[in-house]
């Protein structure tokens, strides 16, 4: 009996005097490094350019490391499926990868607050759809319409809840769902509206062949993604998330991945360039910006 209560009083005492354990911050403190596991190509948040890896969530990644105080060390699984498993096993800290929290992954993992907002949007065939045509729910109905998605995503799920079975064809990622549909095996592609919207600004050159729908048909929160069981760590990683969204950093992050491209080696217009004017208007933001930019240049480890 007496172990029994000793049992329960050690019990109560790690769970609420967290000061008695080691949590995730002191751990990761601890060994220098906080390991992400990023997606494996999706434009512009996660994808290889020269040889580097780049995106805003590779961004994103350095600065709560740079929070932290840490190094940063980057895991990139070839399957979106393997994103949990891998942090559940400790292959990962925390997952900055593009991921939609729902009730399902609720129950697995913890998820932080919003740091960026998403509908479904769609890439189709320009001669299946009319020129008024703007959302995913327009493919509805097209007789016989073949749709493409990322397996295991909310994508997926989405487009099974509107098509017909066998109007799904999945793939391991977008790229190369992406590639299916410029190869004709499919006539649409199904995706976060960010890597609609980046892709058809980027490939000009299928603008004549593929258009995008971009209108929203959903209301999606991506958020990092850690293990259960320390309440510190999230509260500290949702203050991280509304400090970089309300001081500048998001806006320029958003900015230079969304309206720079710089990966394209294409120059803004002059509109584009007022708008950094505007975003860059004081020496605080200037300052944010050559912080980034020097965080740009650190090279992390990559597994």
């Amino acid at each position: 009996m007496k172990k029994r209560i000793l049992t329960l009083v050690v019990g109560f005492l790690m769970v609420f005097c967290p000061s008695l354990q080691a949590g995730e911050i002191e751990r990761i403190k601890q060994k220098g490094e906080i390991i992400v596991s990023l997606n494996s190509g999706y434009v512009p948040f996660s994808m290889e350019v020269k040889g580097e890896r780049t995106g805003l969530e590779v961004d994103l990644a350095k600065l709560l490391a740079q929070a932290l105080g840490v190094k940063v060390k980057f895991v990139i699984p070839q399957l979106f499926a393997e994103q949990i498993p891998k942090l559940l096993a400790g292959e990962s800290d925390i997952i900055i990868a593009s991921m939609t929290r729902t009730l399902e992954r609720g129950l697995l993992v913890n998820f932080t607050e919003p740091y960026f907002e998403v509908s479904q949007a769609a890439l189709v065939r320009r001669d299946l759809v009319k020129q008024q045509d703007e959302s995913l729910f327009d493919l509805v109905g097209i007789k016989g319409i073949r749709i493409g998605a990322r397996e295991k995503t909310t994508g997926e799920k989405f487009a099974r809840e509107l098509f017909p079975p066998e109007a799904i064809k999945t793939y391991p990622g977008h790229p190369e769902a992406l590639a299916a549909l410029l190869k004709g095996e499919v006539d649409a592609t199904v995706h976060d509206s960010p890597l609609v919207q980046s892709w058809a600004s980027s490939h000009p050159e299928h603008w004549v062949k593929v258009k995008p729908l971009l209108a929203p048909v959903t209301k999606e929160a991506l958020s990092f993604a850690i293990r259960k069981g320390d309440l510190e760590f999230l509260i500290w990683l949702n203050l991280f998330i509304w400090q970089v969204q309300s001081d500048g950093t998001m806006d320029l992050l958003k900015y230079r991945y969304f309206v720079e491209m710089p990966w394209l080696a294409q120059k803004p217009d002059k509109q584009t360039e007022m708008t950094k004017a505007q975003l860059l208007r004081n020496e605080y933001m200037i300052k944010k910006q050559e912080k980034l930019e020097a965080l740009r240049r650190e090279e992390p480890k990559i597994e």
